[in-house]
């Protein structure tokens, strides 16, 4: 078996997904089996600099190849083989965003990330002007406020984009997005698969009145449908991903997608009535529909599927951050006692201590908002946990407060969609949270009412989701959708784990919940403080 995964890595009868995701830049390398046979990583983090949410672009660019010598090593130390070629690329990241670059390529302002709620005014104004909700990440978004901010460097905008899109850039000189990474940045006709045609003149006229020298056409970058011509490696791009100097050009490359749509992907969610969840620095969830909302609420955003079916996302700026920083806060308590404890060695443990706490959190109840929280209307980040002074003051009780507090703005999300008649068929989920089970899993079945099920695969995330779209491009036939080629090619015969959460789980988070609520006032008042 080693010597035959061998020999396809020397052949290039492989397909490599990488994403940038909010902590990790990882790779996952797959055979023609689907089957995950190599992986690379590299963490990073975010910085809130001038008041926004940023990562630094040159340490994007160090870290993809950081991340991609550490999968070289993987390989070799497996395989004793080193990559020269693949036989698809696909590049993932975080959605949404603001990358805005001149005619030379150069970066006109730090990179502005989906974290950032700065956009209001533009976001209003959007809505009004295409008649959809166009929320303040979006890559739209942040273009109109900049130039209602008159920024001094919107004029010379030559190309804007995502974070996969830059890095597809950089890597095969195309300036094109897949269709959920599209879908983020400005709303895309389900018909067409390309940006809605009278929602782009309507936003022409805006720049025009502002006296921008582009139009929208002349610097967003295209929309690919899923398995289309998205480039090749190009031999400056081999350079970049590959200092070391083995890997060759001429590698083809699949559209470039969102970690939205990876989530959908890697876990089969792409056709209507099914629903995909993931957790990481944010938590988010989205439904694919048989036909799209006519009107959705504000909290709710309307976008494509990888493979253009109309889909709604519920999307919450903050995710797992807090409960790693108390993690963090438990393995330094330790380590004072002169015990050798890692963060990492604490996560089943506390989780699984959560799950033997009260439904209601015994009293209990936090707020994860490292930073704003418009499910909620929360402005800014202020995290917070309180209880009541009859709380049963317990280990448990305290982290699974803090893991309910990950899944409440979606709940609170999520009761709009039932309004809307959304009623996914099942819900899958995939992250590293959810790797122990019995806590995170049965924790969102209470939250939101519903079975959710985990694959096999799910811990496996994004980066596995954007390899399977490389392999799509690679080797579908004429006729394969992209769900049928995940149906019958990829997840066939697969086991799924589904958890109900039972009656008193369901009844207690409604009560956690319901003090969640209560309490939005004082998480606001907190964040005003800290904005003052």
């Amino acid at each position: 078996m080693t010597n035959n995964t061998a020999n396809a890595i020397r052949e290039g009868k492989t397909s490599l997904g990488i994403e940038f995701g909010s902590t990790r830049i990882k790779a996952v390398l797959i055979d023609d089996t689907h089957t995950v046979i190599a992986q690379g990583s590299h963490t990073w983090e975010n910085q809130f600099e001038n008041g926004i949410w940023t990562y630094d672009l040159r340490e994007a660019v160090s870290g993809l190849q950081d991340c991609y010598a550490d999968l070289c090593r993987d390989i070799k130390e497996k395989y004793d083989t080193v990559p020269e070629k693949f036989g698809c690329i696909g590049v993932s990241g975080m959605m949404h965003g603001f990358i805005p670059l001149d005619k030379n390529g150069t970066l006109l302002t730090p990179f502005r990330t989906w974290r950032n709620i700065i956009t209001e005014q533009a976001s209003d104004m959007l809505t009004e002007m295409f008649g959809c909700n166009i929320p303040q990440r979006w890559s739209v978004a942040h273009l109109a406020q900049a130039i209602l901010n008159e920024e001094p460097y919107v004029r010379d905008i030559a190309r804007m984009t995502t974070l996969a899109g830059y890095i597809h850039l950089l890597l095969t000189g195309v300036h094109g997005l897949g269709c959920n990474e599209a879908s983020g940045m400005f709303p895309v006709d389900p018909e067409t698969l390309d940006f809605d045609a009278k929602m782009e003149q309507s936003f022409n006229a805006f720049l025009g009145e502002h006296g921008m020298p582009y139009k929208m056409g002349e610097i967003f970058p295209h929309a690919i449908p899923v398995g289309g011509e998205a480039g090749s490696l190009t031999a400056e791009g081999a350079k970049i991903l590959d200092p070391a100097g083995n890997l060759k050009p001429g590698t083809p490359f699949c559209p470039p997608e969102g970690d939205g749509g990876t989530g959908m992907v890697c876990t089969g969610s792409v056709s209507a009535g099914t629903g995909s969840v993931s957790v990481g620095t944010s938590a988010f969830a989205l439904f694919v529909l048989d036909k799209p909302l006519i009107r959705p609420e504000r909290q709710i955003e309307a976008e494509l599927s990888p493979g253009g079916a109309p889909l709604v996302q519920i999307h919450g700026n903050n995710g797992a951050s807090e409960i790693d920083g108390w993690i963090g806060v438990f393995a330094e308590l330790l380590g004072m006692n002169g015990e050798d404890t890692t963060p990492g060695s604490l996560y089943e443990p506390l989780f699984k201590k959560a799950m033997t706490g009260d439904p209601d959190c015994g009293g209990f109840t936090a707020y994860n908002n490292l930073a704003g929280e418009h499910l909620t209307g929360i402005a800014s980040g202020a995290p917070m946990t309180f209880r009541t002074p009859d709380a049963k003051f317990t280990l448990a009780n305290f982290m699974r407060a803090q893991l309910s507090a990950v899944f409440a703005p979606l709940a609170c999300g999520y009761e709009l969609l039932r309004r809307e008649g959304v009623k996914p068929e099942r819900v899958l989920a995939h992250g590293g949270l959810f790797r122990t089970k019995g806590t995170m899993q049965v924790l969102l079945s209470a939250a939101l009412g519903t079975p959710v099920s985990v694959r096999e695969t799910a811990g496996e995330g994004g980066p596995f989701g954007m390899a399977l779209l490389a392999a799509y491009k690679k080797n579908h036939e004429k006729d394969d959708t992209l769900e049928s080629y995940l149906e019958t090619r990829v997840f066939a015969g697969q086991t799924l784990a589904t958890a109900i959460a039972d009656e008193p789980d369901r009844a207690g988070y409604a009560k956690f919940l319901e003090r969640y609520r209560n309490a939005l006032d004082a998480a606001r008042a907190a964040a005003a403080s800290v904005q003052n």
